[in-house]
């Protein structure tokens, strides 16, 4: 087959981006004629190398950072497979897989209080179903601060229900979240040639502003025919990463927080408060897949309790890495992200066990390792934590290359893995580890691992087994001491991680990922 596979952030290089070169590298080995789709030209060899995978020799296809151009490079294929995080790119070829490294909902759909309070207000304005839906333009759901929102890319299409000749309204509402130098973004809504109104979105200027929206109320005429109405919002777009957002090529118009449509006896509560009718980016675009492979039973839990819908485990594929001379290290391989911005890997943290131990006596002649790789808008966290090691025996690896990566599992003794510590799991799962690729890859190579009792973490180390678990730092430290103290027991864990992360390997996700393949057609 002629299959695509898709990872909006191939240059992270990271763990998500090794799962979609795996899926590439293992189809293409088994006979498939397999192209990267990327939005931007990728260094395959420093790919390979980073990843340690094989698909320097595989052609790749550049398109714009949209899910609608994402969507129509589908198009031309037998079998695509979506394995980026947060995408919600329809798939338009025969055949569809989607790789969930965590199911994403906007903020509203998680709150159950708003949700709630949402749900009344949709009732007394008349409109108990949404009654505006998209077409295309608008990007994969982003949670700004108070609001979530969908970015248009400029030229936003949304399609309002409207019986012939019936006059509806329609209540459209902007976040102001945009950065200070975009500037005032001027916006005009528009049925066909005609245009309906105009707007102008502005940067928040006070931490106040936070809480504001920009509201805009039209009037559509409903079509002879009786087919939705087309509803264009159209701006001027900009690129963070213009504006120093590593990472971040969007083309970004203004952030669409609500878009309602109906008359009803609330319809004045509409205009007063339209964050309330917040609209959840719809999961419809996944029935455009076969099937959803998660990659945890943590993730596919998520998967059913948010998206309502079936999926398989695909565990990710980890390579394997052989141990060397083992030293008094203590690892931990993570990318820096700044505190309160999700999916923290808590060095800060690790940083302040270490302090305890080291000082307590207990971890002499030992060091803390910690690789990982840090965009600029997260220097400021890699400096603190850099300050919070001042004077201990502390190594800060930023941006290791594959053998240095390579070099630090050889040698390391313990690893330690705190994703989630002091989080609530109920209110904020995607905060967590969802499976943890570097924990396995330590364990290969002869670390024992040490890890957050928490998420994907359970299901990777057994405690007393091949590893050991931890609830908070109290519970880190005890551990870690304990391991230090007796080296033989610290051995025989480590053979016992070794034996364990074979099942993680590449050979055993390709055995799995083909046989989903192979049974699409019986679909």
């Amino acid at each position: 087959m002629k299959v695509l596979v898709y990872d909006q952030f191939w240059s992270t290089m990271g763990g998500g981006e090794k799962v979609a070169g795996a899926i590439a590298q293992v189809l293409a080995g088994a006979g498939h004629d397999v192209t990267l789709l990327a939005h931007e030209p990728l260094d395959l060899e420093a790919l390979s190398e980073r990843l340690d995978l094989d698909v320097a020799g595989l052609p790749v296809a550049v398109v714009e950072e949209t899910p609608d151009a994402v969507s129509e490079a589908s198009a031309g294929y037998d079998l695509f497979v979506n394995a980026s995080f947060t995408s919600g790119a329809r798939n338009e070829a025969p055949r569809g897989l989607y790789y969930v490294h965590f199911p994403t909902v906007p903020l509203l759909a998680r709150s159950r209080p708003r949700r709630a309070v949402a749900a009344a207000a949709r009732r007394l304005v008349g409109a108990t179903e949404p009654t505006v839906e998209v077409r295309r333009g608008l990007h994969s759901p982003d949670v700004l601060r108070r609001h979530s929102v969908r970015w248009t890319t400029g030229d936003a299409r949304l399609l309002v229900a409207a019986a012939p000749g019936e006059r509806v309204p329609v209540r459209l509402a902007f976040g102001r979240n945009l950065h200070p130098d975009v500037g005032p973004v001027p916006v005009e809504v528009r049925a066909g040639d005609r245009v309906l109104a105009t707007a102008t979105v502005t940067p928040v200027a006070r931490r106040s502003d936070l809480r504001r929206l920009v509201a805009v109320h039209v009037e559509v005429e409903g079509r002879p025919d009786g087919q939705p109405v087309e509803v264009a919002v159209v701006s001027p777009t900009h690129r963070p990463s213009a504006l120093g957002v590593a990472g971040d090529h969007r083309a970004l118009g203004v952030p669409l927080a609500a878009a309602e449509a109906g008359r009803g006896p609330g319809r004045w509560l509409a205009a007063r408060l339209p964050g309330l009718f917040e609209t959840p980016g719809s999961v419809a675009f996944l029935d455009t897949y076969d099937g959803l492979l998660a990659n945890s039973t943590f993730t596919q839990t998520w998967v059913t309790r948010l998206w309502d819908r079936p999926s398989e485990v695909l565990y990710p594929p980890v390579s394997q890495y052989e141990p060397g001379r083992k030293d008094r290290t203590i690892l931990h391989v993570g990318r820096f992200f700044g505190r309160g911005t999700g999916h923290s890997k808590k060095q800060l943290e690790l940083v302040g066990a270490f302090r305890r131990l080291h000082e307590s006596g207990r971890a002499e002649g030992w060091r803390l390792q910690l690789v990982g790789g840090c965009a600029p808008e997260h220097h400021g966290y890699l400096e603190e934590v850099r300050a919070a090691a001042e004077g201990l025996p502390v190594e800060l690896l930023v941006g290791a290359t594959g053998d240095e990566l390579r070099a630090a599992y050889a040698r390391a003794s313990i690893y330690w893995h705190a994703t989630g510590l002091g989080e609530d799991e109920k209110a904020h799962p995607d905060r967590f580890e969802h499976f943890g690729i570097t924990t396995v890859e330590a364990m290969s190579a002869g670390a024992v691992p040490v890890v957050i009792a928490r998420a994907g973490q359970r299901e990777v180390v057994r405690p007393g087994q091949d590893g050991e678990w931890f609830d908070d730092l109290d519970g880190l430290v005890e551990a870690t001491a304990g391991l230090v103290a007796d080296g033989g027991r610290r051995a025989r864990l480590a053979a016992k991680a070794r034996e364990r992360a074979r099942a993680f390997s590449l050979d055993a996700f390709g055995e799995r990922l083909l046989a989903e393949v192979d049974g699409l057609d019986a679909r």
